[in-house]
This record gives structure tokens, C-alpha cells and sequence, in this order.
């Protein structure tokens, strides 16, 4: 039967907005990473960067003394600590961020923050028990490194494989990307994005239009 990786809802969140995640089929447990593999990957600063947020993030999650709002606090702390959100939001828009308006420009980040923010706190609750760690990197750039992470199920099932984009820029880490099981979800929301532009004539303010009306949608109608 298909399931959701509930811990990574989170992060997907910040690199996909919105976008529906890919379901996974139940397959046959996979071998545990090796301990050494996990050690080595968090002495690079990236790997650290990484690991630390999602140990961070199942603690907010599986806390129940907290309050919706306290999370929604917390969750958008990391959003600004980790994740460098002006590259993602610029990049879901692409060209379309360079023709608009800095008026525009500021509504649209503004909304783009907004959503994250509404989608962490949507999904936080289906958090059940799944481990998190990071299993390797892999240099890209000399701006850019990929972090390889697993998310491990209580049911025992195979990890779910997770790959972060982390660009260094300013003298601090921010993740630009998550990759779930292959798939891009910034590229995802790019192509989303690019369909509601183009089909409205190639002007950001259909974008726009739809993202307010997603906010003004109450959190269960919009699930």
C-alpha cells in the first residue's frame, strides 16, 4: 500500500511548496548505513548542517507538549537557518522574477515564505516514529555540495533516499533543493509555477493571484 515519508513532508515543504510528494511503494527492509559512512559524512559541514536539522526537526514534531503555535515559531526559525529561501523562490519563477515589478518581486516572496510556513504546519502531525541520517556528500561546485540522507520507517520497510542541495553563499550554509527518491520537487514546483504563468498570458500576476487564494483557503479544505 503506498505511503508518504512523513518526516520528510517537512522539508519538502520548503523546497516544493505545495507540490504533492510522490507515493512510495512498501518494499523489502534495506541494509542500515554503515556507522563509519554516517560519522565521515557529518564532519563535513553540510553533512552537519543537514543531520542537525532533521534531528532538530523530529524533536519539534514528536514534542507534544508543544503548541501548534509554538511549532509554527520554531519551524520557521529553521526555514530561516537552513534553507536559503530567495534562491528557491527565485529559481521556481525563473525568468519571470527578472520582468517583474519589485513590488511584485516582494509579494511574491512574501507569499512563497507564507506557504512553506502553512505547509509545515499542515503536515507536522504525521510524524510516526521514522529515523533520520545522514549517509554521505558529494561535492558539486565549489559553491554547491549534495548530502545524501535516508529516512528509516518504524515499520521497517526500505529507507526512503534523500539528496539536499546545500550552497555555501555569504560565508552560510543554505539548502537550495531536496531530492526525494530522484525526483527534484524544486524542479516540480518549476514546472507548476511555469504552467500557471504561461497560461496566464506570461505575466506573474496569475502566479501571484493563485498563490493569495491558496492562503486564504482554510489548511483542512486545501489538504
Amino acid at each position: 500500500m503506498p505511503r508518504l515519508p512523513h518526516f520528510v513532508l517537512l522539508a519538502v515543504a520548503v523546497a516544493a511548496l505545495a507540490a504533492p510528494l510522490p507515493a512510495f511503494a512498501v518494499e523489502a527492509p534495506a541494509a542500515a548505513p554503515s556507522t563509519r559512512a554516517h560519522d565521515q559524512a557529518v564532519q563535513v559541514p553540510a553533512g552537519k548542517l543537514i543531520q542537525d536539522l532533521g534531528d532538530h526537526a523530529i524533536k519539534l514534531i514528536a514534542d507534544k507538549q508543544l503548541s501548534a503555535e509554538q511549532r509554527t515559531s520554531e519551524f520557521s526559525k529553521i526555514l530561516r537557518d537552513s534553507f536559503d529561501l530567495k534562491t528557491i523562490g527565485r529559481f521556481v519563477i525563473g525568468r519571470t522574477w527578472n520582468a517583474a515589478t519589485p513590488e511584485q518581486q516582494n509579494d511574491y516572496m512574501e507569499m512563497f515564505k507564507a506557504l512553506v510556513i502553512r505547509n509545515y504546519g499542515e503536515r507536522m502531525t504525521l510524524y510516526t516514529g521514522e529515523g533520520f541520517q545522514v549517509v554521505g556528500t558529494r561535492p558539486e561546485s565549489d559553491m554547491d555540495t549534495t548530502v545524501l540522507s535516508q529516512i528509516t520507517h518504524p515499520d521497517g520497510s526500505k529507507p526512503t533516499t534523500i539528496d539536499w542541495r546545500v550552497r555555501q553563499k555569504d560565508n552560510k550554509l543554505g539548502v537550495i533543493d531536496v531530492v526525494v527518491e530522484g525526483v527534484s520537487l524544486s524542479v516540480t514546483q518549476k514546472q507548476e509555477y511555469a504552467s500557471v504563468i504561461q497560461n496566464n498570458g506570461g505575466q506573474i500576476d496569475g502566479l501571484l493571484q493563485t498563490m493569495r487564494s491558496q492562503l486564504k483557503t482554510p489548511a483542512q479544505a486545501s489538504k
